[in-house]
């Protein structure tokens, strides 16, 4: 072959391959653009015979009518039902949860009753001169008040609402503080009943202030009538029950002639405002709600204990003497019927919420199942398009299969095929054209782009990929630069793992974990999930890094670190901060048992020890945890420091005892 030859051939295959950097010219650029108004065939010297064709319509052209639309067109008259539904449904579930929420706080405030009776018996009888065996004599309490003191202590120390606020956890520790007061004799009955008058409000003003999200929510959602008057039916149930509790306290305060100067003031508001709660609910409540107040009409223990609040009611109001005046018996035998009748009115509240919940996701499940047929109506539709793009796609076909048949023939290395004929939609025309082109010229190429795989390969025109030995031939240069790829690969995630890691411990390092901490907040916020946070410190790692050397203190860190990975779950997070201080994170599954995961690890690092030429020195740890329920104030390293202040608090209690124990034993 000539010189000339070659480098017209060598040309078309640049030009073929798209690396030319030429712009194309006028008549690709009508190929292009629009209907295609001529086609080029090369002959086997590279000279081009120009034929034309006719226009045809785009692919592209024929695909908008058939399927988009139809579909566009369907979806003015449904999308805006569909958005409607999607938003209904979405309210729907917000309201139930907040449901929940106020079902969950009406628990917890009625876990406040079992409590209030043995904290105020034991500081009355305190203020009285009666021994606690004398009181529980009277009583005939069968566990007595002290351990009931400590148990309902413990119940409303471990229910979640109680720390779900930091003016409920100060309650919770101001509670604990008191207990001891208490069983001490320390504190007056005034002191006492006024706590529990101000813990009462609070967890109250938790509810109303849930009430009240629930009612902006509903308005927003623009619920159905009906789930309007249940909700108001359920704030004058809440109020009942309220309202209940005041009139057990006061009936037994006035039928015994004890309590506060105004007892009976507050045993004739609170009988008021009780028949006024009940009036306006009364055949506004919702099934479940309406069966807890009918067994509560017809319990015979409840309308008797409602006929205990009526007696002392009419002394209240008769100024008549207390008929059980100094009788303690008579409250020993009034308690336990009182707070069954104030736990039954707290069933008629959670049946209240319970109900609006069942309803809300009722509807929510209706506008589900409503957005579940216009989707399927839109399925129908599309399956219908795809039937006329079925047989449009007819026309494509044909020419379509003579186009692939051919291309595998050329594919094979058999460039001797008949120029194909220009007929289809028009993108069909021109790739036929543009393939005409292209197998015209390659069996003239096929010589010089086996030669060209000989040749330096780094060049960038040399690695865009040939069909059939060329392509094969290149494989090579892409095998290479894959392999390059891989090795940075590997190198960037090991430069990650030395930025994110502790070089000691292998852990994660400060700057990871509390990058993961403040994702972890950030992530739990939104479903106001509780996070666990605990601070770590090995106890005496100076005195045994100044003893012994450094290499025996990072030995002891070392093996903190291995203690704290096999005491925490899978899912918790385990970082160094740096030097002897760890931080974990606990997953959501184990948020709630924080005090649990803090003595593992103390139990785990407990068992770890250091062997120092004959010596085998124990490690010790203390741990601080800090838990709260996210929400937007939420601040991640302000739980790092409470976390923190809890591991110090830890240390110095431990070191308490320890100096306790030494002076016993000096």
């Amino acid at each position: 072959m000539h010189g000339s030859s070659i480098r017209g051939q060598l040309s078309i295959l640049m030009r073929v391959m798209g690396i030319t950097g030429q712009p194309p010219h006028d008549n690709e650029s009508a190929h292009a653009e629009g209907g295609l108004s001529s086609g080029s065939v090369f002959d086997g010297q590279g000279r081009g015979q120009t034929t034309d064709v006719g226009w045809h319509p785009g692919v592209r052209f024929i695909l908008v009518l058939v399927v988009v639309l139809p579909i566009l067109a369907t979806g003015v008259f449904t999308g805006s039902g569909v958005a409607s539904g999607w938003s209904f449904r979405q309210h729907a579930q917000v309201v139930a949860n907040d449901a929940t929420q106020l079902q969950t706080v009406a628990s917890a405030r009625a876990q406040m009753n079992p409590l209030s009776v043995p904290l105020l018996t034991l500081s009355y009888a305190a203020q009285l001169g009666i021994s606690e065996p004398v009181l529980d004599t009277l009583f005939k309490s069968a566990v007595p008040f002290r351990v009931q003191l400590a148990q309902e202590t413990a119940r409303i120390a471990g229910f979640p609402t109680f720390s779900s606020t930091p003016t409920l956890r100060a309650d919770v520790a101001q509670l604990q503080a008191l207990i001891p007061k208490v069983m001490a004799n320390t504190v007056s009955y005034t002191a006492a009943h006024a706590f529990m008058i101000k813990m009462s409000a609070d967890i109250d003003d938790i509810w109303y202030r849930d009430y009240n999200r629930l009612l902006a929510d509903i308005s927003t959602w623009q619920a159905p009538g009906s789930f309007v008057v249940h909700a108001a039916a359920l704030r004058q149930a809440y109020q009942a029950f309220l309202t209940g509790g005041h009139e057990v306290d006061g009936a037994i305060y006035v039928l015994e002639g004890t309590g506060p100067a105004g007892a009976k003031q507050e045993l004739i508001q609170a009988a008021g405002e009780f028949d006024t709660a009940t009036s306006e609910f009364a055949g506004h409540l919702s099934p479940l709600a309406q069966a807890a107040w009918s067994r509560l009409q017809h319990n015979p223990a409840d309308q008797h204990f409602a006929g205990t609040i009526q007696q002392g009611l009419t002394v209240a109001l008769d100024g008549s003497p207390p008929p059980f005046f100094g009788n303690l018996a008579f409250a020993g035998s009034s308690m336990a019927p009182g707070l069954h009748y104030l736990a039954d009115l707290n069933t008629l509240v959670i049946a209240a919420s319970q109900d609006l919940h069942n309803t809300a996701l009722a509807l929510a499940s209706s506008a589900t199942h409503r957005l579940i047929g216009e989707i399927v109506f839109l399925a129908v539709l599309i399956l219908v398009s795809v039937g006329g793009v079925i047989i449009a796609g007819r026309v494509l076909t044909r020419p379509l299969k003579r186009l692939a048949a051919t291309a595998v023939q050329v594919h094979s290395g058999d460039f001797e095929v008949a120029p194909l004929p220009e007929t289809g939609p028009r993108e069909v025309v021109t790739t036929t054209a543009a393939f005409n082109d292209m197998s015209s010229t390659l069996k003239a190429v096929e010589t010089t782009a086996v030669a060209l795989a000989d040749e330096d390969l780094s060049h960038l025109e040399q690695l865009s990929p040939l069909p059939g030995r060329t392509g094969r031939a290149l494989q090579a240069s892409v095998d290479a630069l894959s392999l390059r790829i891989r090795e940075r690969e590997l190198q960037r995630q090991l430069l990650h793992e030395a930025a994110t890691h502790d070089q000691l411990t292998g852990l994660l390092n400060r700057a990871a974990v509390l990058d993961h901490l403040a994702n972890d907040v950030n992530r739990r916020r939104e479903a106001g999930e509780t996070v666990a946070v605990l601070f770590i410190d090995i106890d005496g790692l100076k005195p045994l890094n100044d003893t012994y050397g450094h290499g025996v203190g990072d030995t002891a860190i070392l093996n903190t670190g291995l203690a704290l990975v096999e005491a925490t779950g899978e899912c918790d997070v385990v970082g160094r901060l740096g030097g002897d201080e760890f931080l974990v994170v606990l997953c959501p599954e184990h948020s709630c048992d924080g005090d649990a995961a803090a003595e593992n690890i103390r139990h785990s690092v407990s068992r770890q020890s250091i062997r120092v030429d004959d010596r085998v020195v124990p490690l010790e740890a203390s741990v601080g945890v800090a838990l709260t329920q996210c929400d937007s104030g939420t601040d991640p390293m302000k739980l790092v420091r409470q976390a923190d202040e809890a591991m110090y608090e830890a240390k110095r209690a431990a070191r308490a005892v320890r100096d306790r124990a030494a002076s016993s034993f000096g």
